[in-house]
């Protein structure tokens, strides 16, 4: 999960702004968030503005 603020993203598992972000489009069409901290190395998927667990984006990559 994450956090926006007005500098930009926070991560809910250490507060740290240090969090890179990736867009990307899966094989069905849709975009898919990839965010990932440096700090504390927390990593989470977002797809629709919906937290997505990797297994479910494992899935829609595999189709």
């Amino acid at each position: 999960m994450r956090k926006a603020t007005a500098e930009g993203l926070v991560c809910a598992e250490c507060r740290s702004e240090s969090v890179i972000q990736i867009e990307m489009k899966l094989p069905d069409g849709t975009e898919a968030i990839f965010n990932s901290c440096h700090v504390c190395e927390a990593r989470w998927w977002n797809r629709g503005g919906e937290s997505v667990a990797v297994d479910g984006i494992i899935d829609l990559v595999s189709e």
